[in-house]
């Protein structure tokens, strides 16, 4: 990494893994025909091939929006490692795809979909249990016990049905860390509708409001949806609270993001709990960052402290539906990138790796997962990071990622990735044929 343009430990293995999967990934095959790509012998010869994040987003919306699900296959097929042959009769909802595919082994991944789509990611079993031994690995790092003694909280309504989400709860913090008496976790009212179609319904309400074609019935009705989620959220909080606090002296470990924590830290404090009375030895374990809700600077003080957890079992992770691996922070407030993990930092429009002032570089976040296995495993990313190639204050070597990550879609000129417009046209093509 130090010298970003020359040959890298792991690019072997970059290399075998491309060579296998040249044959298997549709969108990957003709990229690499068309930039006359045949070996990887340096990273200079890997971004050509990363696949700009937007790609796994690219089905036209109107296969969603009008259930066209043949066709949802073929997208998925195209940037997969592995064809989707799965029988989709009956199938009526993005949540009855979804259930289809993971009956058959691939296992699909959903985004938010705040930039008025979706992506969606296929995993294989192999995906989900190497982001499950990362993950207990990571903790453990940070000196969590698995001796299955922890209360495991989640702060959020219940309902969330990302398969990578509920994968992880059940391999990594119900396996190793929680414990079978623990605090139940708040159920809500019977949802009529899932997490991820209601997310759809949002996405296709978003993009009729942009053109202009949505009608007053359904703003009202999804604003009359929405009130009742918060409200429910904020409900589960209050409940949550009332567990931990007739619990307060037990070891609490908060499996949560950095907004609902604070949510949680000001719940607490509306009901007059001061910074020590939650008393056990605690724990958060988070990932993501704020998601554009404005926090104050010094809120991750105010979180430790409230919830009663020492600096280093405050476990945050860097990481990115498109990677199995995820980077915890260190003491001195890094992110330090795994050995299965290949980190590239590219210029603004992925065109190139960037290079290094001052011992710094200063890019578009890339990166090869070396574990992935139903898909190809580079991709860059929609964030700009600065990377100390010189070492970490924390003592550890190699290269050291700065906390103060952006989203290029925040800046005034947006996320503009040069590659993205010809990686859709060969996804156009690909379901067109």
């Amino acid at each position: 990494m130090s010298d970003m343009g020359k040959h890298h430990p792991a690019i072997e293995q970059v290399n075998a893994l491309f060579q296998q999967r040249v044959a298997q990934v549709p969108v990957l095959r003709q990229r690499a025909g068309a930039e006359g790509v045949r070996e990887i012998r340096f990273l200079e010869d890997l971004v050509p091939l990363l696949f700009p994040h937007t790609v796994y987003k690219s089905y036209p919306a109107s296969l969603v929006d009008n259930g066209r699900w043949v066709q949802l296959n073929r997208w998925l097929s195209s940037v997969s490692s592995r064809p989707i042959e799965v029988d989709v009769a009956g199938v009526e909802s993005v949540d009855d795809w979804m259930d289809r595919l993971g009956g058959a082994g691939h296992f699909v991944s959903q985004s938010s979909g705040t930039t008025g789509k979706s992506s969606f990611l296929v995993k294989s079993q192999v995906d989900l249990d190497a982001s499950a031994s990362n993950h207990v690995d990571l903790l453990a790092a940070a000196g969590l016990a698995k001796d299955r003694g922890w209360n495991v909280i989640s702060l959020a309504p219940s309902g969330n049905t990302n398969v990578l989400g509920r994968y992880m709860g059940e391999q990594v913090l119900g396996r190793h860390f929680a414990r079978p008496d623990g605090i139940k976790p708040f159920q809500g009212a019977p949802q009529t509708e899932s997490q991820r179609a209601f997310m759809a319904r949002t996405i296709r309400l978003q993009r009729a409001l942009t053109e202009g074609t949505a009608s007053p019935d359904e703003v009202a009705a999804m604003r009359v949806e929405q009130e009742r989620r918060q409200a429910e959220a904020g409900q589960a909080l209050e409940i949550m609270a009332d567990r931990i606090l007739a619990r307060s002296s037990e070891r609490m470990l908060f499996g949560t993001m950095m907004a609902q924590a604070w949510r949680f830290v000001e719940t607490l404090r509306a009901r007059g709990v001061e910074p020590g009375k939650i008393s056990g030895q605690n724990a958060t374990y988070m990932a993501g960052g704020t998601k554009g809700v404005v926090l104050p600077p010094d809120h991750e003080a105010e979180i430790c402290a409230m919830l009663n957890v020492a600096p280093g079992h405050f476990v945050q992770l860097y990481s990115m539906q498109e990677i199995n691996q995820g980077m915890a922070k260190c003491t001195a407030g890094r992110y330090h990138v795994g050995p299965e993990l290949v980190l590239l930092v590219l210029d603004d429009a992925g065109e190139a790796l960037t290079r290094p002032t001052d011992g710094e570089v200063v890019g578009r976040a890339a990166f090869f997962d070396t574990t992935i296995d139903a898909r190809w495993g580079g991709v860059m990313s929609g964030d700009q990071i600065r990377v100390d190639l010189k070492g970490c204050p924390c003592g550890r070597a190699g290269p050291s990622i700065h906390r103060d990550i952006t989203r290029y879609a925040n800046k005034v000129d947006g996320d503009k990735i040069t590659c993205a417009g010809t990686m859709d046209a060969y996804v156009r093509g690909i379901i067109e044929e």
